[in-house]
């Protein structure tokens, strides 16, 4: 998952982050032998909320406040680190022989918060919502249906003809999140499509509704009482997600029983003093992240591949993983060890200061005073850390890096432009749907360019044909075989500084019951399945 931490007006007070904590109750009905009913779950992140609008979000506290609110059509299995798209709204559905229709069969018992019922209508709106608005995660289905060919064929089967085959499609079902139309068209202002109302309303069948919104602090969840699952007395009714830029304070938030959790993304340091605490979980283990720094591959001197090139092989990946990263595994390339469709022979780069001089001597900038610009989130130490090292493995070849600090707003901003991309941009990108796909189209095709994933701005017409041959595939093993060759490709342009295979931790309190690991954005912080 991305890390991304919005810098928010502060926070640092700390009598002021821990007054909020724990001071609602649920609101909805039912008995209860568990003090889960009558204290909220409060989830600690280090960024605000910018959008809940499902068409919209793209970033981990949005996806977390979507997926709790929302129901996809797939959901990825929650068991032993899954992430196989298993049946939600959807009960099942058949391929066409040549990979291009889909007809799913859904749940006839679901309803939206509204009361209105679930049908083949709400999600056929849906989908052309996506495509219209041309936001969030609509690059995933670019191009692939012209008008009509997305059918409602009766109330409980959606019928999807893909102008193409398109190898990852169920897996991409796990981010189309099911809006109510009825709602959302009574809502509509000028064709926005409800736009302006998904800001600050919800209009999703999930298992929780919107509650109190501060967008500067938190945003607080109510569960739904008619949710087609059902709900136990020991699950939570009410959540509040507190954004808490400092980290002393969510440390501390945590420690004092203040907290229930907090996210995956403070200093190692910290979870190692979690461990201590007979009081915590803290729970770890391979992720689907990779860490790492994509090089502007539009903007001098990084528009040079032998620039590029004696830049990773300058990088000292040992430290970084080593001591910044406390023993996380150096990625091979853009893909997580633990996606499958990982090629396992990629060449990775290693430090050699004289193979970084000499590939330094080849490109057209030799002999040249170089500086390259390095950003990074504000009050991410990690982050700051890793400018550090680049800034002094950098200086051994004679390149100056100009480090800088902004919010993620900020950077995401810039990257939606190469000029306004730094040389570097520091990221952390795992799995947005359970597909090779994500890693690799998702962010070195032409069609995926002006977000944070591809700030590389790779732009290779064998890339881009590569990763085409793959989505049209029908069998698995082309598909595969298809994904490993434009990796060797991506990896040889390189056009990032691949770090870390990086480990997943989360800590919480030792009653805390439900959480799984789930290597997908967003889908390990669903509430719903919390207990206490």
């Amino acid at each position: 998952m991305k890390k991304v931490f919005r810098t928010i007006a502060a926070i640092s007070i700390l009598t002021v982050a821990l007054s909020g904590c724990g001071s609602k109750t649920a609101s909805t009905s039912g008995s209860s032998s568990s003090s889960a009913n009558n204290k909220p779950f409060v989830y600690v992140a280090q960024q605000v909320v910018d959008s809940i609008d499902p068409a919209v979000g793209v970033d981990e506290t949005e996806l977390i406040s979507v997926i709790n609110m929302y129901d996809p059509l797939f959901y990825p299995k929650r068991t032993n680190g899954s992430m196989d798209p298993v049946a939600h709204i959807a009960k099942s559905y058949q391929v066409s022989p040549d990979g291009k229709k889909y007809t799913i069969k859904l749940r006839n018992d679901v309803t939206f918060h509204s009361g209105n019922k679930l049908t083949a209508n709400d999600v056929v709106y849906s989908m052309e919502r996506e495509l219209a608005l041309k936001r969030g995660n609509s690059w995933l289905w670019d191009g692939l249906f012209t008008d009509g060919s997305i059918k409602a064929v009766d109330d409980n089967t959606v019928e999807f003809d893909l102008s193409k085959p398109y190898a990852p499609f169920i897996a991409s079902l796990t981010q189309l999140f099911i809006v109510d139309s009825q709602t959302v068209k009574k809502n509509t202002v000028s064709n926005d499509y409800g736009a302006k109302y998904l800001e600050s309303h919800d209009a999703g069948s999930g298992p929780y509704t919107l509650g109190q919104w501060n967008r500067q602090s938190e945003i607080d969840f109510k569960a739904y009482p008619k949710y087609y699952l059902g709900w136990k007395n020991s699950q939570f009714k009410n959540v509040q997600m507190k954004f808490i830029t400092e980290e002393a304070t969510a440390k501390t938030l945590l420690i004092s029983g203040q907290a229930d959790m907090v996210h995956e993304y403070l200093n190692t340091t910290a979870y190692e003093e979690f461990k201590k605490n007979s009081s915590l979980v803290v729970k770890e283990g391979p992720s689907a992240m990779i860490q790492e720094m994509p090089m502007n591959t539009k903007k001098a001197p990084t528009d040079d591949i032998n620039v590029r090139k004696a830049i990773a092989t300058a990088f000292d990946y040992n430290t970084a993983n080593k001591q910044i990263n406390d023993g996380a595994a150096q990625a091979r390339g853009p893909v997580p060890n633990m996606v499958k469709g990982n090629s396992p022979d990629l060449t990775m780069y290693k430090t050699n200061l004289d193979e970084a001089k000499a590939y330094l001597a080849k490109s057209k900038y030799a002999g040249q005073k170089l500086e390259v610009t390095y950003q990074y989130v504000a009050g991410d130490a990690t982050e700051r850390q890793l400018g550090q090292l680049l800034t002094t493995d950098l200086a051994q070849i004679g390149i100056t890096v100009k480090v800088s600090e902004a919010t993620w707003p900020q950077i995401t901003q810039a990257v939606t432009k190469p000029d306004t991309t730094a040389n570097f941009t520091m990221i952390y990108d795992t799995l947005k749907y359970p597909h090779v796909d994500s890693h690799t189209y998702g962010k070195y095709a032409k069609s995926a360019q002006g977000n944070y994933r591809s700030a590389s701005w790779l732009d290779d017409p064998e890339v881009n044909q590569t990763l085409d041959d793959a989505r049209a595939a029908i069998s698995q093993d082309d598909q595969l075989k298809l994904y490993e060759k434009a990796q060797d490709l991506i990896t040889a342009l390189c056009p990032s500084i691949y770090i870390a295979d990086t480990t997943h931790r989360i800590a919480y309190q030792k009653d805390i019951k439900g959480y799984e690991f789930v290597p997908l954005m967003g889908y390990d912080i669903a509430f719903y399945y919390f207990s206490k």
